[in-house]
């Protein structure tokens, strides 16, 4: 006869975890930052500064982050989770409400970089959160769950800053004071109720059948070597690159994507992408949990592209609309693919998960900088077709990586450690 459930206060604790983790994920790493698109032409007058330049407020987060997230995730590694997601949280929040405090483009940038350092702290060590908590065959899941928090509050950002916010808030300085409010209180809700998974609540390694463990606190002078000797990681970083280079380059447009057209776009439809977003942030991981994550990669790349490129190139609203789902549902779904790398690649080991995180997420951001910058400025000069494919069509090079990437890690023996975990529970 089976004995106790071995897992049962970790399967139940598990989803506390997320749903607080998708909390702080939506705020952090996306409401604060997403509503910069929207409200750049309503911060220009009063930064005395055309909106081209003001692109630049945002594009300036992409690029702290590409200095913050590497020793972020070291830090996880290092020291507990707990800590530095929360006071990362509360610090990213406490910056962007001191944004109505600095009416200068100067002043702006400076917060961004402020801002960047307390996501440099969060973002990494979320993946290595959900990957402490989850088994490879609910990886997927649990990965694609949070990254639908930041795709959901992005559409709400893209869609509602401008408008509903703006409105009723009557300034773009209050707007950033309530969603840095928001970010603040769910990084202290994180410090109150997020703890580390306990010897029994962790997965097992489908390997050895010991407890999977990626707490070893372990120094950054180890990690981050360990991580660069990985086969992986430079297609990883690579791959990345390209796609944040078309995710991040083509909201930071969206806006004047939307204008360039001949026809109306009602500003309500802007958050199309990032709502669609939310169900491949969840679908493509799932169905990668289900086949092989080289197939959600691949479907991410092809989707992304070609919803780019439909938009820049639609001949009427509907085509527009489309183009944003397509663009929306599959750039969600490879953005959240990117969350399961650090847990799934066969070369990294499991107390290198948050270094290996940093380093993607850090290095990734180089893409998204110059994209957001330079794709403004294609538009500006030779219009929305041309901007259209500068943003879109480098991510298709990603093929040709993905099948350099030593996938599955954990997902190859997961049958087994399923059918254990079955015994067991």
């Amino acid at each position: 006869m089976a004995g106790p459930p071995r897992t049962e206060g970790g399967v139940r604790y598990r989803w506390v975890v997320l749903l607080v983790a998708f909390l702080v994920h939506a705020t952090c790493i996306a409401l604060i930052w997403q509503a910069v698109p929207p409200l750049k032409q309503a911060m220009a007058p009063d930064l005395r500064t055309p909106w081209q330049r003001v692109v630049a407020v945002y594009a300036a987060i992409s690029f702290g982050l590409v200095f913050t997230q590497l020793p972020g995730g070291a830090l996880g590694d290092k020291y507990p989770v707990r800590f530095v997601v929360g006071l990362g949280a509360v610090l990213a929040g406490a910056a962007t409400v001191l944004r109505f405090a600095v009416p200068s483009l100067a002043g702006q940038l400076l917060v961004s970089v402020v801002a960047a350092v307390g996501m440099g702290l969060v973002n990494p060590n979320l993946i290595k959160v959900v990957t402490e908590w989850f088994p490879s065959g609910q990886l997927g899941l649990g990965q694609g769950i949070l990254m639908s928090g930041n795709t959901l509050a992005s559409g709400l950002a893209l869609s509602l800053s401008a408008g509903v916010a703006l409105g009723t808030l009557g300034t773009w300085q209050a707007v950033f004071m309530l969603y840095g409010g928001l970010t603040a209180a769910a990084g202290l809700l994180w410090l109150l109720l997020v703890r580390s998974p306990r010897g029994e609540e962790r997965p097992r390694n489908p390997d050895t059948g010991a407890a999977f463990t990626t707490d070893e606190r372990v120094p950054l002078r180890e990690s981050l070597p360990a991580v660069m000797r990985s086969p992986s990681t430079p297609w990883a970083v690579a791959l990345s690159a390209l796609a944040f280079w078309a995710i991040l380059g083509s909201l930071a447009v969206l806006p004047e994507f939307a204008d360039a057209h001949a026809y109306a776009v009602p500003e309500v439809v802007l958050g199309t992408p990032l709502y669609l977003a939310t169900v491949g942030a969840v679908g493509l991981p799932v169905l990668s949990d289900r086949y092989s994550r080289r197939l959600g990669l691949n479907m991410g790349i092809v989707g992304l592209s070609g919803g780019i490129l439909l938009t820049g190139f639609a001949p009427s609203l509907p085509a527009f609309v489309l183009g944003m789902a397509v663009a929306g549902l599959f750039g969600g779904g490879l953005n959240a693919m990117f969350y399961l790398l650090p847990g799934e690649l066969a070369d990294i080991e499991a107390a290198h998960v948050g270094t290996m995180a940093g380093v993607i997420l850090s290095l990734s951001q180089v893409g998204a900088v110059a994209a957001s910058v330079v794709g403004a400025q294609v538009l500006s000069v030779y219009g929305v077709e041309a901007s259209a494919m500068f943003v879109a069509v480098p991510v298709l090079a990603g093929l040709a990586l993905v099948g350099r990437l030593r996938l599955d890690g954990r997902h190859a023996g997961s049958d087994r450690e399923d059918a254990t975990a079955a015994v067991d529970d």
